[in-house]
This record gives structure tokens, sequence and C-alpha cells, in this order.
């Protein structure tokens, strides 16, 4: 009977190594293929989630800047709202996970057209974390809303309490440098603008008050910048800043404040629904803002922007920017427990 030859030792070896250097070949190239595949089918779920958020859009053009800057459309809302569904944005290249991030919608002016762009999560992510608007945001319950708002604070109740200086404060926006603007809650002098007539912020009753006696009646000043405030519009474009240490609040932060998509302009009653910001001239009286019309002072009153001569006297309430190095070392932002800053 003849005997069937096994495969020697050797012969082994130099199979198992060919088989070795196959696999060297073969496997960065499926790698590779199996990766683009991914990478193809994630371009189109970006793809599905745009085409969405140009839907959204047409709904809600009224809402939507045309001066450039950036709205965040969170891809939450697209699912909430139905634009979307939760199958359309299961994320190719993480089976178990769904595709967050926003989609990011500005008016191109050259094109004459709104440019939809998603950002992901993990693209987000990528932003300093360390600057004071950043960690405010991300540490909010509403950080989608934030983000979606550019970091403008709106509705009657959007938990943006501070403690800073033993005094309480309203966050009316996380900036994009980093730094926030707030606004006191309840700190308000009545005084009269000016003594001489005279209606402009520089050189008024009420920018001295601000900048010496009430900014230097502060425990600590490091923690604030200077900050360049719209004094005057002409045909709704500013036409004076002023750079000072302490402003007042100007209509586009009242009107920014509200939630309401009737309101349009400062004459409109809709502008106190909604709004935190009209619960204080509803509640003490009138309040002057920082800007002119060239005649006359805006003042806010009964939550409705108007206009006043400078011989009255108004409440005047502090506006100040703090630095974007400050820290956050406690609280959520309620009324009942506010964040609280720590000076730099």
């Amino acid at each position: 009977m003849k005997k069937i030859k096994g495969f020697t030792l050797v012969e082994l070896i130099a199979v198992v190594a060919i088989l070795g250097l196959i696999a060297l070949v073969v496997y960065p190239a499926i790698a590779s293929v199996i990766r683009n595949s991914r990478e193809s089918a994630y371009n189109d779920q970006v793809a599905v989630i745009e085409k969405a958020a140009k839907t959204w859009s047409l709904k809600h053009a009224n809402i939507l800047p045309d001066d450039g800057s950036v709205y965040r459309l969170p891809v939450d809302t697209l699912v909430n709202e139905g634009y979307i569904s939760n199958d359309e944005i299961k994320d190719p290249r993480h089976s178990s996970e769904n595709l967050k991030g926003n989609v990011e919608i500005k008016y191109d002016s050259s094109k004459k057209q709104f440019i939809f762009t998603y950002v992901d999560k993990s693209e987000d992510e990528d932003i300093a974390m360390n600057d004071l608007a950043t960690t405010i945001i991300n540490n909010s319950k509403k950080k989608d809303v934030l983000l979606a708002q550019n970091g403008i604070y709106k509705g009657e109740n959007p938990d943006n309490y501070l403690k800073l200086n033993g005094k309480l404060w309203r966050i009316i926006s996380n900036n994009s440098d980093g730094s926030i603007k707030i606004i006191s809650n309840d700190e308000t002098t009545k005084i009269a603008w000016s003594l001489d007539g005279n209606i402009n912020f520089d050189n008024s009753t009420v920018k001295t008050y601000l900048n010496k006696t009430f900014f230097t009646s502060l425990d600590t000043v490091s923690e604030f910048k200077n900050t360049s405030f719209c004094t005057s519009y002409e045909n709704e474009k500013c036409i004076e800043k002023e750079t000072v240490n302490v402003g007042l609040l100007t209509t586009e932060d009242y009107l920014n404040a509200s939630n309401n998509l009737k309101c349009i302009n400062g004459t409109e009653v809709e502008c106190t629904k909604g709004n935190y910001l009209s619960d204080f001239s509803i509640e003490n009286g009138p309040e002057y803002t920082i800007n002119n019309n060239g005649t006359n002072i805006y003042t806010i009153e009964n939550g409705i922007i108007d206009t006043e001569n400078s011989n009255v006297s108004l409440n005047v309430r502090p506006v100040l920017t703090i630095n974007k190095d400050s820290k956050i070392i406690g609280g959520t932002g309620s009324e009942n427990n506010p964040y609280i800053i720590n000076a730099v």
C-alpha cells in the first residue's frame, strides 16, 4: 500500500508565511474599501440632513439672519419636528450611534442664498472648552437651543442667572470670542440722562455714573473687559459706537430676548411675550437703552421700545462683559441656583 506523504514542518511554515504575506497585502485594501464605503454612507447621511434643514428653513425663513451671522440648527430639532427620522441619522461609522451636531445656516450675500453646512458633534467638541461662554453653553440644560441661537438667551425662563460681586445678574449672550454679556437683574439707579440736553451717551450723566460711580464700587474689576456698544442707528444701521467698561441694554438686545416670532420691531406689543428682559420695565417702570435716533433716546417702557428726551429721570441698569478667562465655580443658571463666577 502506497503511503501518502504529508507536509513537513518546513513546508507548513512556508505556507503560513505565504498566507501572512497575502494578508499583509490584501487586508489594507479591504480595510480601505470598508472605510471608504462607510465614509461614502456618512456623506450620504450628511446630504440627507442638510436637505432636511433646507426644508425646515422654508417654514422658518423669518428667523434666519441675513447679516452673515450663523444660525445653528440642531439635528435633534429636525427629528423632533418631523423633518427627518431617527433611521436617517444613524451614523454609518458607528452603527450604535446617531449623528448629532448642528446644521450651520449662513446667508451668502454674493450668491444671494443661504448655505447649509452640517457640523458633526465630534467636530463641534474640538472647540476650546476653557473659555467662559463655551463652558456655560456646554453646561446648560438648553445647550442645543443656545447653539441654535448663537449663544443668545431668549424666552421667559432661560436659566441665565449669574452671581458676581455679591449681585445677581442675567446673561444676555455667550459671545463668539468666549466672553459673556450680562445685565443687572435688580441693581438700578434712576437718574437723568444728561443735564445739558445731550442725547449722546458720550459725556452723558449716565455714562459718568456707570463707568465711575458704579464701576469703581465693584469689589473686583479684573473679570470685566471693555465692550463696544452701538449708540446710534440710522435706517437700522449702526453709525456710532462707544467702547466703555459699563453700558446699557441695546434695543437689539431687547428684541433678541423675545422668542415670539411676531416680535418684528419695538412698537410691537408681541415683543413683551416670551421676553425675560421685559419683566423689569413692566414691574419697575421705564429704563434707558444706550441707543438714540438722532433726536431722542430709546427707552423700554412696559416692555415696549419707545423714545424719550434727555431731561427725564429713568431707570439705569448696568451692562458689562465678563472676560473669557473667568471661570464658573458652581451653579446651574436657575434663579435659585445661579452660576457663580470666579474672577480671573
